[in-house]
């Protein structure tokens, strides 16, 4: 970044940690990025994850677009949705035990 005599913008800001979150997201646990997603929204018991997930559901569909995002959770979900073309089990992070129940977030 150059040398500027401002601070730098919010959109700055934001894209060097969604880069940074993309990065996490592409080579982190899944079960360490559930804790984050839990983390985000204020949670703090792993059982927490189902109803954070229900709360996003747009339907009950398992497509992981189908997620609506919150501000908590929205680069998250942009970072998830980015890598899951490199991380396959990724496109069904919001599947919980398989079950159609719990199949997406954001």
């Amino acid at each position: 970044m150059s040398s500027s005599i401002f601070p730098r913008t919010i959109e700055q800001v934001m894209s060097d940690y969604q880069e940074e979150l993309e990065n996490w997201v592409m080579s982190a646990p899944i079960e360490d990025i559930r804790d984050f997603f839990i983390t985000i929204h204020g949670g703090v018991y792993p059982d927490d994850w189902e109803d954070f997930v229900s709360r996003h559901q747009s339907n009950s569909s398992l497509e992981l677009e189908t997620i609506s995002s919150c501000k908590a959770c929205r680069p998250l979900l942009l970072a998830i949705q980015t890598t899951d073309l490199y991380r396959k089990e990724l496109k069904s992070f919001f599947i919980k035990n398989g079950s159609k129940k719990f199949s997406k977030h954001s």
